[in-house]
């Protein structure tokens, strides 16, 4: 939270309500409402700056939340209204609407509470983008964030995680396109995230047609995550892995007391360093958006746009709908534009003579 308002940019609650001191930190808070409503206090929604419901998750499309048992401290039991030490699971759906039909009306419910005061955002995990865009759209947010499959996550069945979800290259074209399709482009702004890491990766949504992007996991590699602190940290004798492996979220056991609730682990993140290095990545990866923007001749980040694009592969092609480097070929795309240009002279064909074409 630090780290982030020191670059002047936003940081959401996560799951399980408001902690007063990241709130106290943050200029910008988006305070999530999850499905189970854990940590849920109507109070809060006032102090935010922005309102997200979480819908889904990009790498477990379709799934609930859960914390392990472990990291269910009295702290965060509190928090939570339920008992310590327990495993705590998060349903899949939310309590009080069904559909389309019903969030429009949670959503208006959620306006009147804040007094038309803070702007709402729905979080979507890519699956079936092009519906589930169309469908949020018409509920009334005021932003849409789109979870690609590169995403991680606390915790989550790892057959989940690895199979589930599309790629976030994949679903910005589709989400874009269902906006536009519903005439709601230019009201609703889209955010990404997924697999982001650099100014490159940003550049590359932006110009797909996103307005701006989220990071969960490159924060943390900032923070001092899956690095060994000398003197201190012993990644493989304590999870078993080496520094640069570590994916134990889940068991509370940070070794860099990162994502963790044990006291003593905590003590070995030191906030105001960790706070400068999250600045220093946030501010170089602007840096680098700003250089690329620049080599494609564009004066503003938000000017650049799919023509300053081009796939290196032809399944990249094909999913981020942008032509193959060297040529003007999209897989897909360029056949069925011949095929409606075909079409097309067919119908002349018949119009001017009555009869179809004949070989």
């Amino acid at each position: 939270a630090k780290g982030a308002s020191m670059a002047g940019t936003a940081t959401c609650s996560g799951e399980g309500g408001m902690i007063p001191p990241e709130r106290d930190l943050s200029t910008k808070w988006y305070y999530q409402v999850i499905q189970s409503r854990y940590g849920f206090n109507p109070h809060h929604l006032m102090l935010a700056d922005g309102i997200e419901f979480f819908i889904g998750q990009g790498c477990k499309v379709g799934l609930g939340g859960h914390l392990m048992g472990q990291k269910v401290t009295e702290q965060v039991a509190e928090m939570r209204s339920l008992p310590a030490g327990i495993d705590q699971r998060s349903p899949a759906r939310h309590p009080d609407w069904l559909g389309p039909d019903d969030l429009s009306l949670k959503i208006q419910e959620i306006r009147e509470a804040t007094d038309y005061s803070v702007p709402i955002q729905l979080k979507l995990g890519a699956a079936r983008v092009y519906d589930d865009v169309r469908m949020a759209a018409k509920c009334g947010p005021d932003t849409i964030y789109l979870d690609g499959a590169e995403g991680s996550t606390g915790a989550g069945p790892h057959i989940a995680t690895e199979e589930t979800g599309i790629p976030l290259m994949a679903a910005i074209p589709e989400a874009r396109r269902a906006l536009e399709d519903v005439g709601l482009a230019d009201e609703i702004d889209l955010i990404v995230a997924g697999g982001i890491r650099n100014g490159g990766d940003v550049a590359k949504c932006i110009a797909l047609g996103a307005k701006a992007v989220a990071i969960g996991t490159s924060a943390l590699m900032a923070l001092n995550c899956n690095k060994e602190i000398p003197g201190v940290t012993d990644y493989e004798g304590t999870v078993g892995v080496p520094a640069g492996q570590c994916y134990h979220c889940h068991t509370g056991r940070c070794p860099v007391g990162i994502t963790t609730q044990d006291p003593e682990l905590r003590k070995r993140l030191h906030v105001e360093e960790a706070a400068t290095r999250v600045y220093n990545f946030l501010t170089a990866m602007t840096m680098e958006l700003q250089m690329l923007a620049r080599a494609c001749g564009k004066t503003n980040v938000h000017n650049l746009e799919p023509e300053d694009l081009c796939a290196l592969t032809v399944e990249a092609s094909a999913m981020a709908k942008v032509p193959l480097a060297g040529t003007d070929y999209i897989p897909g795309v360029t056949e069925q534009h011949t095929l409606d240009e075909i079409k097309s002279m067919m119908a002349k064909y018949l119009a001017d003579t009555g009869q179809m074409p004949t070989s």
